[in-house]
Parts: C-alpha cells; structure tokens; sequence
C-alpha cells in the first residue's frame, strides 16, 4: 500500500475504496487495516480510523509506528489516557522512538504538567539533539512559567539550527518576536527580523511580522512597506493585507 505521505485529498476516498476491497479476501492484512486507518485519520473520521489501527495492532503486535498513530488518533479523540498507553507501548517496543517521547510530553504540556512534559521533551532529544519541536515547547514551557531568558535561549537554538527550514522557523521566529515584543525588546525584535529578512527575502511571513513590530515603534510608513512587500510575495496574505489598511488609515 502507498505510504501515508503519497496521500492526496482527492485519493483518499480512492484509497479507502481499495483498502477495502482488499480486506475483503485478506480481513488480517495488518499492512492495509494501517493505510486504512492512515486514509481514515487523514479524513478526520478518527472513529474509523482507530478501529483501523486496533485491528492492526492485533495483528501486529511488534510494530510501534502502529501504536504511535493508535496514541495520535486517541489524542484527537480527547482519551489522552489512551493516548499516552499507546505512546508507553511504543516505548516498550522501541525506547528510543524519539517521536512518542514527544507526544507523550505535549499530552503532559497541554495538562500543564509541566516538569513531566520537561522529562519527556528531555528524553526526545537526548535520542535526537535536533529534535527542533522538543526544543521549541522547551522554550514554550519556560514562557509558561515566566522564565523569558531561557525561553529565548531556547527558541534562538531552534532558529539558529532551522534556519534553512522556513516551515519549521516560521512558528520559532514568531514566537521569540513576540517574546522581545513582551518584554519591550522591539529593537531587538526588529534586529532579529531584519537578520533573518536578508537570508530570507522571499520569506513573507518574515516581512509581516517585522511590520508589526514597525507598527509597534510607531513606524508607519516602514511598517507598511513591510506589508506591501509580504502582499507582492504571497497576494493571498489576507492578514498581511488587512494590517497594511490598518497602518494606512
């Protein structure tokens, strides 16, 4: 069956219709009850999905990646009791699956168990010291708690290592320019922004962002230059758009 990542939202009904075609003649084929579950999930008919992955569970008991998406589809249910079960078998199966370290410490950060949610994001990157999402609720946890220092110290770490990867530097970037933003810091803001523009130019969510802070120091016309550069690289900026009339006005 396809890998997960082959999946497009116009082939998931195709891909379901296949899977269960096949398990017509072939109802324990563990392999396909998992691309069905994958297919399932991806439809957010979470339901179907975990009766997908239990199934495939039985039938393979020995895979962990099959246990880890059993924990993601218990934690979009809301059992995040499940959910953790699941993550603890992976871990039984495979304890250096960096991944299940780390979702058992964003079920921990979003009960607010902090110093458990600490322990586990600890454990993901110690297996993988680049583990960049680890390291970022590291910063947001320490935010949390009000100790901005090491939160930036973190969120700079995820930034300086991500710096090629602009999916994953977009959440870090705004979230140390809304730290600086908190502590006053919009010079520093600004500088961090400015640093990543000019390695980054085709960046939009870079100049949208250094034009709220433009905004923030009373920086009108800057600020708005900021907007109209993030409009022209992506003119379905929507946001973009509607704080440039703000500016303008």
């Amino acid at each position: 069956m396809a890998d997960v990542s082959t999946y497009k939202e116009g082939l998931l009904d195709e891909v379901v219709d296949a899977c269960i075609k096949y398990l017509r003649t072939h109802p324990n084929d563990h392999a396909t009850l998992f691309a069905l579950g994958n297919a399932f999930f991806l439809k957010k008919q979470f339901d179907k999905g975990l009766f997908c992955y239990v199934k495939a569970v039985n039938q393979n008991p020995k895979n962990p990646v099959y246990f880890a998406h059993l924990g993601h589809t218990y934690r979009e249910l809301g059992d995040r009791d499940q959910a953790v079960a699941a993550y603890e078998s992976v871990l039984k199966l495979n304890p250096r699956f960096a991944d299940a370290h780390f979702n058992i410490g964003l079920i921990f950060y979003n009960n607010k168990a902090f110093e458990k949610a600490l322990a586990s994001f600890a454990n993901a990157m110690a297996i993988n010291p680049k583990y960049a999402a680890a390291r970022y609720y590291l910063g947001r946890i320490y935010e949390d708690q009000g100790a901005m220092g090491k939160a930036i110290k973190e969120y700079r770490q995820v930034i300086e290592e991500l710096l090629g990867d602009k999916l994953a530097q977009a959440s870090v970037t705004i979230d140390l320019g809304a730290i600086f933003s908190d502590l006053g810091l919009l010079d520093q803001a600004e500088a961090e922004y400015r640093r990543l523009i000019k390695e980054n130019p085709d960046y939009a969510d870079l100049h949208y962002h250094l034009g709220i802070i433009l905004r923030k120091k009373g920086m009108l016309d800057q600020a708005m230059e900021e907007f109209r550069i993030a409009i022209r690289l992506n003119p379905h900026y929507m946001e973009a758009r509607r704080k440039y009339w703000e500016a303008a006005q």
